[in-house]
């Protein structure tokens, strides 16, 4: 007897009618079964069986019915725990369903907790978002107003940098010596392309030159600024030949002078540079007539700048005048042809004569009082210097041409001490009104404009040797801070290089 899967198999044994034999049971020994199979009580199926054997006796009949009916207790035995199963398995069955339900409850709160995540997430990023988004608001408003603030520190300083310049600046008037009167006086550097009303006559091969540079004729660079950005006035001696074997002369006529009983002083400075020079000529033109030169130089000097002074009395100042420069060079050329095309070859071309920084006062160099020069005199063995200290800021290349203005002989203060340094500041610090703008510095006419990182003061070109740099200077930051620049008041005014076109205060000298 087995049970497999839910299937309960038995067998019910039935006579199959009565025996063919007498009542003295001749029984033949055949038997007749009918087996049926039940399925959870359920007849599916009826077979009749025999055996036809003859083997078949009436005990094994009662020894089959016997075990049948053993069969039916083991049956009801059976059932009886398969009932027990049904019901344990029917219970765990409800314990799964209900710890299911357990589950799927735990998922859904899960879901929801989930979402109650994101949702303070979301919130949570949104307040992150609005934070940082105020503070970058409050960022840049601090930097605004901080801005706002140094400007208008700075705004302030300027502003008594130049009520400081008006009161420092009114003593540097000129005054003819002979009658006490302030003497006027006009300066051009040549840095304007208007040229200050300088004008060459026509045929004329004076140009306004920038950093015309040559080894064998013409200056290294202007006088004014001293840097390769500086002009000045030079008969270019090649555009000025031709074919022909010619003297050419070239003039340039200043603007008319007004009259002038005390006579007037002319100052300028003049470069004669080359082998093949002929000269340099000054007149005054009065009347339109040229007359005699009131001054001549010839043939080669050197590369460098000389200044020149011409007195011009009463017979030339009681009339209107103007200032005629005249030169003149031998240049030509002859026409070389090569690789299928002519080109100039030039000769006695080494002939550049160049004029720079042209003062005119309206009197007599001898009446010129020496105001101009400064107020601060340093005596430095048999060297005088005077200083000039100027409040109103200025950018370099400005300042420059102040100081040239102030005087033909004057540039920004060139520091080749520390003695020279420290007279400086000295003279800074016990003034009050400088010592008021002292937070904007004061500019030097040092220079690297020319070759990056070799400083030179440029009103000889020299080398700077002393040197007094703030730790970490010069840096060139930005790459264009060309210019020296007395800028740290805190310790004793130590250098720094800033952009040419900062303005400051700044410093003029004049070497007698």
């Amino acid at each position: 007897m087995t049970i497999s899967q839910g299937f309960i198999i038995f067998i019910l044994l039935q006579f199959g009618g009565e025996p063919v034999a007498s009542a003295s049971c001749d029984f033949t020994g055949q038997c007749i079964y009918n087996l049926k199979v039940h399925h959870c009580n359920q007849t599916t199926n009826t077979k009749r069986e025999s055996d036809p054997s003859g083997n078949c006796g009436c005990g094994d009949l009662e020894i089959v019915q016997g075990e049948t009916y053993n069969l039916q207790s083991s049956l009801s035995t059976l059932e009886i725990q398969f009932s027990a199963l049904v019901q344990r398995y029917q219970a765990t069955k409800a314990s799964i369903l209900q710890k299911q339900q357990l589950l799927e409850n735990a998922i859904s709160e899960n879901k929801a907790l989930e979402s109650q995540i994101r949702n303070v997430d979301y919130l949570l990023n949104k307040t992150t978002e609005s934070v940082t988004r105020q503070t970058n608001n409050w960022s840049n408003e601090k930097i605004r107003l901080q801005t706002q603030y140094s400007k208008s520190i700075k705004d302030l300083q300027t502003c008594k940098a130049v009520l400081t310049a008006a009161k420092t600046d009114n003593g540097q008037s000129i005054t003819d010596t002979s009658s006490n009167k302030p003497v006027s006086k006009t300066f051009c550097g040549f840095e304007d392309s208007k040229r200050c009303g300088y004008v060459a006559e026509s045929g004329s091969h004076w140009t306004w030159q920038s950093s015309m540079y040559s080894s064998t004729t013409g200056p290294k660079q202007d006088h004014t600024y001293g840097t390769p950005n500086g002009h000045y006035m030079m008969l270019n001696s090649q555009g000025a030949a031709s074919s022909s074997k010619t003297t050419h002369t070239s003039r340039i006529d200043s603007p008319q002078f007004t009259t002038s009983s005390a006579g007037y002083c002319i100052k300028f400075w003049y470069n004669l540079h080359g082998q093949d020079i002929k000269f340099l000529k000054v007149y005054a033109k009065v009347n339109g007539g040229l007359g005699y030169p009131v001054f001549t130089k010839t043939g080669n000097v050197d590369s460098d700048w000389h200044q020149a002074q011409i007195s011009l009395d009463n017979e030339y100042t009681s009339h209107p005048f103007q200032i005629v420069f005249e030169s003149a060079t031998n240049a030509y050329y002859t026409n070389h042809y090569s690789s299928g095309s002519y080109r100039h070859i030039y000769s006695l071309d080494k002939s550049n004569t160049a004029i720079d920084d042209v003062t005119v006062f309206n009197t007599s160099c001898s009446h010129l009082s020496q105001s101009s020069h400064g107020s601060h005199v340093r005596q430095n063995g048999s060297d005088t210097s005077y200083y000039s200290f100027h409040a109103k800021p200025l950018s370099w290349n400005e300042a420059k041409t102040a100081c040239r203005r102030e005087d033909s002989q004057s540039s920004l203060v060139s520091i080749n001490s520390q003695g020279e340094q420290d007279y400086l500041v000295r003279t800074i610090k016990n003034d009050e009104d400088l010592a008021n703008i002292a937070s904007l510095g004061f500019y030097t006419g040092g220079n690297d404009e020319k070759t990056e990182h070799n400083f030179v003061w440029t009103d000889n070109g020299a080398p700077v040797t002393f040197t007094n740099w703030h730790p970490g200077q010069p840096n060139n930051v930005g790459g264009d801070q060309d210019c020296l620049l007395l800028q740290y008041p805190d310790t004793n005014f130590e250098w720094g290089d800033v952009g040419c076109s900062e303005k400051h205060p700044y410093i003029c000298e004049y070497h007698n």
